[in-house]
């Protein structure tokens, strides 16, 4: 997209020169045919009616010859005359129908090329880029910004084109029937400039601030309605529905607002041309009643007739001018998406793929989250080897879940910090890091689609074998059996319909379906009891033997069954080792495993 709404108007016209040359052509034609039906209706007037003496010109004198030449004996014939001016009033119309259709189909293709090219942007960057954006501000661009701007593409061309084609030859016929008449009728035209000039820049400032209140209220109901059982459930509805009436009264004003300066524009130029239609007839009124020979009967007909073909086009360009500055705000909000850097550059030329015991090496990692001044990780070493099960826990917030994070590079980090089989995470394009990686999340995010198609998302094409060998080890199986409509269950928004447990175990399954190599589990336990936990870790071990699984957890009826456990704090490794080690060492781990110990003996007990 270019850096402006004009650059990418001539970037556009480029593009669809053949369309645009077409679409210009048919309209150019049709209203030359609307503008020739006034005046063949002079010539057929004169000719059923030689008493009626047209004013004299250049057009009225090549056009009497034409008609004279092609009806020849039937120049004095009505149904002749009748079915001339029927056809040519109907290829016209023909004409200016084909024309729509062509200017609008160019701004329909252009919305859906920019709407593909946003969300494909927005979908390129990282967690930092959804830091600094909100979710409902994201969707309005991707809505409400793109359709203002295809308005300007599709209207926004098209009327400006109609108006030169109509009123360039509608002057040409008017001047050809009074010069003074035709003088008077361009003051309207020339108002456009003015009032342009006048009402551009506010219409500008206040189209951006509507479009940012249209972005701040989808984000207020887009985080009310996924947030909806919170709401209910601490009886807070009423306060969200003020804080909805005071974002609609917001926006309320600044649409008023708006449309009273675009308002401006419409009305006066309707009663700058009444005024001067009626300032027409008079004037021609008097020039006939005087009899000066300037003027007849006919010839103000058809100046009349003329002339209301020449005050449409402009109404229009009235209604049209200001959408240009509501599109160049909507488009401005749609640059900064696409300008806005990615935080992640991507290897795109390498070739380096990850084989499947892949050791994975942090070096001297340090990290901070942007728009904080606390590191997470600082000074971090460690090294794990490929194809082992290594438990990662600690206290929240010593940084466990960002090291996965950086991992999958949903954050940048300077080179040299992070190495996978002896290379560089950079080295390796992203496609190359998620064919070898899957995460799954303590808070799994779920389709409001079925069972089978939440399963199989990662997996295209999976058959039902696959599904039932992965919800069997998520321990998922029978539980899907038990529903009426067993895989073809609908799962509701965000999973509604399961239990917390379920959701996790769904997630579990839906990674263990794409057969990674690297596998990090995010306290994928939490919401599961003990005996459901032991089975699946226990089909975990015995499936992917031979990969690499780096699950974080606080539970140590797990960490005991790793090849390794790594406690962290304060985003360092406080203790590292098997579970027995721990234990040996009576520290921070020790501490946890008799705690939990503890707890399990007072609820057996």
């Amino acid at each position: 997209m270019e850096k402006n709404l004009w650059a990418e108007f001539r970037s556009i016209a480029i593009r669809y020169r053949k369309e645009y040359a077409l679409a210009f052509g048919m309209v150019l034609l049709g209203n030359s045919l609307l503008i020739l039906n006034p005046l063949l209706l002079r010539q057929a007037l004169e000719a059923l009616d030689p008493s009626i003496a047209l004013s004299e010109g250049m057009m009225a004198s090549f056009l009497r010859k034409i008609t004279h030449w092609a009806l020849g004996n039937y120049i004095t014939s009505l149904p002749i005359w009748v079915i001339l001016l029927t056809s040519t009033a109907l290829l016209g119309a023909y004409l200016k129908y084909s024309m729509r259709l062509s200017f609008v189909a160019i701004s329909r293709r252009v919305e859906r090329n920019t709407r593909g090219l946003i969300f494909e942007r927005i979908q390129s960057h990282t967690l930092e880029f959804f830091d600094k954006h909100r979710i409902g501000d994201l969707m309005s661009r991707l809505t409400n910004d793109i359709s203002v701007y295809r308005d300007v593409l599709g209207p926004g061309v098209m009327y400006p084109c109609y108006f030169i084609t109509l009123v360039i030859p509608a002057m040409i016929g008017l001047f050809s029937i009074s010069s003074w008449l035709a003088l008077l009728s361009l003051l309207p035209i020339c108002l456009l400039p003015l009032l342009m000039a006048f009402a551009g820049n506010p219409i500008y400032s206040t189209s951006m601030q509507v479009q940012e209140e249209l972005a701040a209220m989808s984000t207020l109901v887009h985080e009310n309605y996924s947030g909806i059982r919170i709401t209910k459930s601490y009886n807070t509805q009423m306060r969200m529905f003020k804080r909805f009436q005071e974002q609609c009264q917001r926006l309320f004003k600044l649409s008023v607002r708006l449309d009273l300066i675009q308002g401006l524009f419409y009305p006066f130029l309707m009663l700058v041309t009444r005024l001067i239609t009626v300032g027409m007839v008079l004037f021609a009124g008097f020039i006939i009643l005087k009899a000066w020979r300037e003027l007849s009967s006919a010839d103000l007909i058809s100046f009349m007739w003329i002339q209301s073909y020449v005050y449409m086009p402009v109404l229009m360009l009235g209604w049209v001018l200001p959408m240009y500055e509501r599109g160049g705000a909507a488009y401005a909000r749609l640059v900064e998406i696409v300008d806005e850097p990615l935080e992640i550059h991507d290897n795109t030329a390498s070739t380096l793929e990850i084989p499947p015991l892949a050791d994975i090496d942090f070096s001297k990692l340090s990290f901070t989250y942007p728009k904080s001044s606390n590191p997470v990780i600082a000074d971090f070493d460690l090294h794990i080897k490929g194809g082992s099960f290594v438990g990662i826990t600690g206290p929240i917030g010593a940084g466990k879940t960002t090291l996965f994070k950086l991992l999958i590079r949903e954050y940048d980090l300077p080179h040299g910090m992070l190495f996978l089989h002896g290379h560089d995470i950079h080295d390796y394009s992203l496609e190359a890091l998620r064919r070898a990686i899957v995460t799954v999340e303590q808070r799994p995010f779920l389709f409001s689609k079925t069972i089978a198609e939440n399963v199989s998302f990662g997996f295209e094409g999976a058959s039902k074998d696959d599904l039932e060998t992965v919800t069997r080890l998520a321990d998922l199986h029978e539980t899907i059996r038990s529903f009426p409509d067993q895989y073809e269950t609908l799962v509701g928004e965000r999973g509604m319909t399961l239990s917390g447990g379920q959701k996790q175990r769904m997630a579990m399954a839906r990674a263990f379906l794409v057969k990674r190599s690297i596998l990090l589990f995010d306290d994928i336990f939490s919401a599961v009891d003990m005996a459901t936990e032991q089975r699946i870790f226990k089909g975990m071990q015995q499936h992917f033997a031979g990969k690499t699984v780096l699950l974080i957890t606080h539970r140590v009826s797990i960490l005991e069954q790793m090849d390794r456990i790594i406690y962290m704090q304060g985003g360092k490794i406080v203790e590292d080792g098997s579970h027995k080690q721990l234990l040996e060492k009576k520290g921070l781990y020790a501490a946890l495993a008799d705690l939990q110990s503890m707890t399990n003996a007072e609820i057996n007990g």
